[in-house]
C-alpha cells in the first residue's frame, strides 16, 4: 500500500526535526492584530489572518486561520486554537484539495481523525504526532477499502476490528 504523505504549512513537517525548529529565532506569525500563530516554516512574503480572540499575545479560542502567500488565499484551518496552536477539533484545508478533519495537539493529528485525499482516498481513524499511528481504516479512489493497524504513518497489519474498540 502507498505510504501517506500528509504536508501543510500548519502541520509540522515529517522532515523538520525538532534541531531545526530549536534554531528558529520565533516559530510563530503574527496575525493583522500581532496576535501569534505558529508557523515553522516560514515563507518569504508570508502573511496570516485570524478571526479569533487573542490571550497574552497568542492566538486562543475558536476561529480561522488564513495563510497568504504574496497576498493570496493559501492553506486555511478552522477550528480549536490554543496558545496559537492548533489543539482540540478542527478542519486544514490544503491547496491541493486534500482536507483534514479530527483532533489535534499542537499542530499536529492527533487521536481520532479523517483525512480526504486529492486523488479520492480516504484516511479514517486513530493518529499520533500528525500520522496515521493505531486503527484506522483507508479507502482507496477506486473503493478498496483496508482496516488495521498503522504505525508512523505506515500500514502494518490488516484486521476487521478495532481492538481498542468496548
Amino acid at each position: 500500500m502507498k505510504a501517506f504523505a500528509f504536508a501543510s504549512r500548519f502541520v509540522l513537517a515529517v522532515a523538520l526535526s525538532a534541531a531545526t525548529l530549536a534554531q528558529a529565532e520565533d516559530p510563530f506569525i503574527l496575525d493583522q492584530n500581532g496576535c501569534k500563530i505558529i508557523n515553522p516554516v516560514s515563507r518569504p512574503d508570508e502573511t496570516v489572518t485570524w478571526s479569533g480572540p487573542c490571550k497574552d499575545g497568542f492566538a486562543e479560542g475558536t476561529g480561522v486561520v488564513q495563510f497568504y502567500l504574496s497576498g493570496i488565499a493559501d492553506e486555511k484551518y478552522e477550528g480549536e486554537v490554543k496558545g496559537g496552536y492548533a489543539d482540540g477539533t478542527g478542519t486544514l484545508m490544503m491547496l491541493d484539495g486534500g482536507r483534514y478533519e479530527g483532533q489535534w495537539s499542537r499542530s499536529k493529528q492527533e487521536g481520532e481523525g479523517s483525512y480526504f485525499a486529492p486523488d479520492g482516498s480516504i484516511y479514517k481513524g486513530a493518529w499520533k504526532n500528525g500520522k496515521p499511528h493505531g486503527f484506522g481504516t483507508y479507502r482507496t479512489p477506486e473503493g478498496q477499502v483496508t482496516r488495521g493497524q498503522w504505525q508512523d504513518g505506515r500500514f502494518v497489519k490488516e484486521t476487521e476490528e478495532d481492538p481498542n474498540r468496548t
